[in-house]
């Protein structure tokens, strides 16, 4: 079972989510991340923030769009709460879910204060994926509802 993390190109938060995971997940789950649009460079400010917590990020380019999705396979859009738009991903999706998380990284930011956010939106993601990976192992979620339930309430949990 894969774990897709999706986001627009360039955003953190996709990098985050697929690193934290993969440097937390059993051996039998994998994290990729796919960029909605185009791919762009992942943010500086992000690398350094993995490398501080010492987990090494991922490639440092996304999949494309187009990117296989195989049953069994978990599509989460990460997003920020006012998006509007319909995930480019979610009709193939086998099963898709929306866990809200604010950009830390809006270009008008001061840099002390996207520390300050990019490090609040790293805790929110670790604590889901925290919770996110007992449901993977196996007797954890017993069926595709079950478990898509159980994605959509870690979606809205708060640190």
């Amino acid at each position: 079972m894969d774990i897709l993390f999706v986001g627009k190109g360039g955003d953190c938060r996709p990098l985050l989510a697929e690193a934290i995971f993969n440097h937390l997940a059993p051996c039998h789950c994998k994290a990729r991340r796919v960029a909605c649009d185009r791919d762009e460079p992942p943010s500086p400010a992000a690398l350094a923030l993995l490398e501080r917590q010492g987990i090494r990020p991922g490639p440092t380019t996304a999949e494309t769009p187009s990117a296989a999705l195989r049953a069994g396979d978990v599509l989460i859009s990460l997003c920020s709460m006012h998006a509007d738009h319909a995930c480019p991903h979610r009709a193939d999706a086998p099963l898709h879910v929306r866990w809200t998380v604010h950009d830390p990284l809006p270009r008008h930011l001061f840099a002390r204060r996207e520390d300050g956010e990019l490090l609040d939106v790293y805790h929110i993601l670790r604590a889901r994926i925290e919770r996110l990976l007992p449901l993977l192992q196996p007797g954890g979620a017993q069926d595709q509802a079950r478990l898509a339930s159980e994605l959509d309430r870690l979606g809205r949990f708060l640190p």
